[in-house]
C-alpha cells in the first residue's frame, strides 16, 4: 500500500488495538481504465487522493467524561490512511471522544469524492486490529467486516458494519452524521449490514446548499451500473425527508431501530452521565449481540 510515514506514534512492532477504521472502494476503477486510459485514470484518482485523504489534522470540538459529566474540548483527530489502487483505509484508535468526528471524517470523504468524479462505497467497523504503517501490516476482525461489507453494498454509500453498533460508540455520534435506512445489499452479503448509515448527502448539503443527486446523475453514463447511481440517488432523497430526524421523536416509528435513548440506558456507561442527557443508539438486539461478540 502507499502511505507515508506515521505522525510520530508508530508502533516498532506490529501489534492489535482497539481500533476503528473505514475500508472504501473507488467505484468502477475496471470499467474507467477501459474508458478514459491509465493516465486519464492515474490523474483523477492521484487528485481524490491529494483532496480528499491527505488532508491536514482536523481540529474538531468533542466532549469527554468527568466526574461531574460530560465537558467541551478541542482535539486534533489523529486519522491514519494507507491506499492501493481503487481501496483506500482510513483509521484511528477507538476512542469516544474520536467517534464522532471520524464518521463525519468519512462522511466528508465521500462528498470530496464525488466532487472530483469519483463515487465510493465505504464501510465502518470496528475492533481489535493490527494496523502497522511501517510493515505495512493490515490484520483484524473489524478489515474482514469491512471488506465483506463493502463489496455487498448495491450503491455510492457509507454502511456502519454490526460492530459499529457497540452501544457505547452509537452514544458518541451525532443526529447529523447518520440515519437509519436499509442499505441496497446482494443478499448473499446482507448479515454484514446494519441499519444504520452514514448521512453523507446531508454532509454535501450543509456545504453546498444543494441536493448532491445531480452530481452523483451527471457520473451516471454506464448502463452497468446504474442501479448504484440511482440507489444513491433515493438515498439522497430519503436523506433530504428526513433532514434533522432526530429532533423529532414523537414522529418516529415504534418500528424504529435508531433512537434517542438515555446515557443510563448504555451498556458500560461511565459514571456521571446524566440519565437526561439523550444519546443515539441502535436498538436492534441482533445488530448488538453481534457487535458484542466481535470485542
Amino acid at each position: 500500500m502507499s502511505e507515508k510515514p506515521d505522525r510520530g506514534s508508530a508502533q516498532d512492532e506490529p501489534a492489535a488495538a482497539p481500533t476503528l477504521l473505514a475500508l472504501f472502494d473507488v467505484l468502477g476503477f475496471s470499467a474507467r481504465l477501459e474508458r478514459d486510459g491509465l493516465a486519464s485514470v492515474v490523474a483523477t484518482y492521484r487528485n481524490l487522493i491529494e483532496k480528499a485523504v491527505l488532508e491536514p489534522a482536523r481540529r474538531c470540538l468533542g466532549t469527554v467524561l468527568t466526574p461531574q459529566g460530560r465537558v467541551m474540548t478541542l482535539f486534533v483527530l489523529p486519522v491514519e490512511y494507507a491506499y492501493f489502487s481503487d481501496t483506500i483505509l482510513l483509521w484511528v484508535p477507538l476512542e469516544r471522544i474520536f467517534a464522532a468526528a471520524f464518521v463525519t471524517r468519512c462522511a466528508d470523504l465521500v462528498c470530496e469524492a464525488l466532487k472530483v468524479g469519483v463515487l465510493l462505497r465505504g464501510a465502518i467497523c470496528l475492533g481489535e486490529a493490527v494496523m502497522h504503517k511501517p510493515s505495512s501490516t493490515y490484520i483484524g476482525e473489524p478489515l474482514v467486516e469491512a471488506a465483506q461489507l463493502e463489496k455487498g453494498q448495491n450503491w455510492v454509500g457509507l454502511t456502519l458494519g454490526n460492530s459499529a453498533t457497540w452501544p457505547p460508540f452509537m452514544a458518541e455520534l451525532d443526529g447529523p452524521s447518520i440515519i437509519e435506512y436499509a442499505a441496497p445489499m446482494k443478499p448473499e452479503y446482507s448479515e454484514f449490514a446494519s441499519p444504520v448509515v452514514a448521512d453523507w448527502p446531508r454532509a454535501w448539503r450543509d456545504k453546498h446548499l444543494t441536493s448532491p443527486r445531480d452530481a452523483v446523475a451527471a457520473l451516471n453514463t454506464d448502463p452497468r451500473f446504474a442501479a448504484y447511481y440511482e440507489n444513491a440517488i433515493k438515498f439522497a432523497a430519503h436523506s433530504e425527508a428526513h433532514h434533522d430526524w432526530w429532533k423529532h421523536p414523537e414522529k418516529m416509528s415504534p418500528e424504529a431501530k435508531l433512537r434517542l435513548v438515555p446515557y443510563s440506558e448504555i451498556h458500560n456507561a461511565e459514571p456521571g452521565t446524566g440519565a437526561d442527557a439523550n444519546s443515539l443508539r441502535s436498538c436492534v438486539a441482533t445488530a448488538v449481540g453481534a457487535a458484542h461478540r466481535r470485542r
